[in-house]
């Protein structure tokens, strides 16, 4: 009978500190890589419209077959003309060229505001891509808290089984001496299996934690994480006020609707250019072989021309239409502030929450152990049942937990609240 070995497959990990996460996200992140696209391509549209300084070169040649050649004829006319002529008006094959350049001298100022246009767009999608990083660092340092979260639960769970056992073993010990009865025993054994629990519970929640910070930083998704503990410093006292004010003037989404504001001033310009001439020069070489009679059959030619091409009042109504375009930008500017304000105060109230929560979780946590270790000393003593033991360890454990859970929440409100400030939170 063949044996077949067991297929190892090796997990590969990596160690990750908590600033290593960021940066690694702000390098490898596919998303900013998109918006870090999209301004390489604003800049290519800069080129683009720079090049409408330049002259526009063109070249044309045809050839043209008739099926018979054209001539004028001119009747007799004495004493003038006493016998007819005859003559031909242009070959029958021919061919003409002609080889240039035209150069806008004057645009009614289109060219410099599109150029401003594009400018601006460069500007705005960088504050864009900032905004962006800054959603990202707080995505990730929260996913990184959070595994390192789910690391803490499990290890709970892990010294309560140790706990447990230590229990069942003392109960089994106590049954065959006669001092309890099988009960204990069962007790211990049932609590041991839902621990048990617990920890399968944990250690896929650790996995996926895990996962969604390895998705962040773009890295690959079965990667385990070598997590370092992090220590991040406790504002003491926050000034509501003077958080939402420096919000205003930190995020930098405002900042690119306002350069957004400013575009749709030139954009009016533009429309408003068009009721304008526009002033064309041209110089160019040209050649036909068409009329036989022409000398010299080519030249060249320079000129200036003049044109004022619109249609009944369209580019009035445009430029009405990017007007009120501008309203509703200011209208969602000031949506937005009034929403940045708002996250600013939820993110703030939060962060006094969580800090309230995380001092009444050490309390709790302080008393459970008191409770905890007063009940295993009595349960050895033969003055607390399998019962009281086991409740009072669950209490422990559900406070650890709660302080653990308590503590990441309080670390993750405020880096909300600095996600909503725009940067670093300042004491009042």
């Amino acid at each position: 009978m063949k044996r077949y070995m067991p297929l190892l497959i090796p997990v590969i990990s990596y160690a990750l500190t908590f600033d290593e996460a960021v940066n690694k996200a702000l390098q490898q992140n596919l998303s900013l890589k998109e918006k870090q696209k999209q301004i390489l391509i604003d800049k290519l549209s800069l080129k683009e419209d720079k090049q409408l300084w330049m002259p526009q070169f063109f070249a044309n040649y045809s050839y043209t077959i008739f099926k018979d050649t054209p001539y004028t004829n001119i009747p007799p006319n004495p004493p003038l003309l006493p016998v007819p002529i005859e003559f031909k008006q242009f070959e029958k094959n021919f061919s003409n060229f002609e080889i240039g350049l035209n150069y806008p001298v004057f645009t009614g100022f289109q060219r410099i505001n599109k150029i401003k246009i594009s400018k601006l767009q460069i500007k705005a999608d960088k504050d864009v891509l900032s905004e962006e990083k800054l959603r990202l660092i707080g995505k990730v340092k929260k996913a990184y808290l959070d595994a390192l979260s789910a690391r803490e639960i499990l290890e709970i769970y892990l010294k309560q089984k140790e706990a447990v056992q230590i229990s069942l073993k003392q109960a089994e010990e106590f049954h065959k001496e006669g001092l309890v009865t099988k009960v204990d025993v069962l007790q211990a054994k049932v609590k041991l299996a839902e621990v048990e629990r617990n920890i399968k519970k944990a250690e896929g929640d650790l996995k996926v934690a895990k996962a969604y910070l390895n998705n962040l930083i773009n890295e690959d998704l079965e990667k385990d994480i070598k997590l370092e503990n992090v220590n991040i410093e406790l504002p003491k006292i926050l000034n509501l006020k003077k958080l939402e004010e420096t919000a205003q003037k930190n995020r930098p989404i405002l900042k690119a609707l306002d350069k957004n504001t400013k575009q749709l001033d030139y954009y009016e310009k533009i429309q408003k250019g068009q009721f304008l001439p526009k002033v064309i020069a041209q110089g160019k070489y040209f050649y036909t072989s068409q009329y036989p009679y022409l000398d010299p059959k080519s030249n060249f030619s320079a000129s200036l021309a003049l044109t004022l091409n619109f249609q009944g009042i369209k580019p009035y109504y445009s430029a009405l239409k990017i007007k009120e375009e501008k309203s509703k930008l200011f209208l969602k500017i000031k949506q937005l502030k009034n929403n940045i304000k708002l996250q600013v105060k939820t993110a703030y109230e939060k962060f006094l929450v969580a800090k309230k929560n995380l001092k009444i979780a050490e309390n709790s946590l302080k008393e459970a152990k008191q409770y905890y270790e007063m009940v295993k000393q009595q349960y050895k003593n033969q003055l607390a049942s399998m019962t009281d033991l086991l409740t009072a360890e669950s209490y422990y454990t559900s406070a650890k937990n709660g302080k653990t859970i308590s503590y990441y929440q309080l670390l993750k409100a405020l880096i909300d609240l600095e996600t909503a400030v725009g940067g670093k939170v300042i004491e009042k």
